[in-house]
């Protein structure tokens, strides 16, 4: 009977100490730094769809084409991003979700304002919340993708 005991003793520490790799392996772990080259080819963003994990400290090290304004919806995060350069844009990836990705290019849809009469606009909160007027010339690019951890 001890021999049983034993053996039993044995696959239930065994079967434990197996739970707990999988869980390591399989599960969320620790929030990652992660650096994610990415490039606005026209009014394409590559990749098209930036994907981590909730509580990654992310920064997109982006290069454009051409100057102007680069806007994670859902976090509210914009940038300006100078052609020829590679700009790094940083944020926590604290809430979940699937996030337009746009770019505005400088020089267009400013009429009178002039640039910073635009970026006034946007910043106000009243035309930027309904995306109604602060939205011309805002191109989709591509996405970002927050998943649990």
């Amino acid at each position: 009977m001890t021999s049983k005991v034993l053996n039993l003793s044995i696959s239930v520490a065994m079967m434990a100490i197996l739970a707990a790799l999988l869980a390591a392996a399989c599960g969320g772990g620790e929030p990652e730094e992660l650096q994610i080259p990415v490039r606005v080819k026209g009014e394409t963003l590559t990749p098209e769809t930036v994907k981590v994990k909730q509580g990654d400290m992310v920064t997109l090290q982006i290069q454009v084409e051409e100057s102007g304004e680069f806007h994670l919806h859902g976090y509210d995060i914009e940038k300006e991003i100078e052609a020829g350069e590679i700009t790094d844009f940083f944020f926590v990836a604290d809430a979940t979700g699937r996030f337009r990705i746009t770019f505005h290019h400088s020089g267009e849809g400013e009429g009178e304002h002039g640039a910073e009469g635009a970026q006034q606009e946007g910043e106000g909160g009243e035309k930027e919340e309904g995306h109604e007027e602060g939205e011309e010339g805002e191109i989709d690019i591509g996405f970002l993708e927050v998943g649990p951890r």
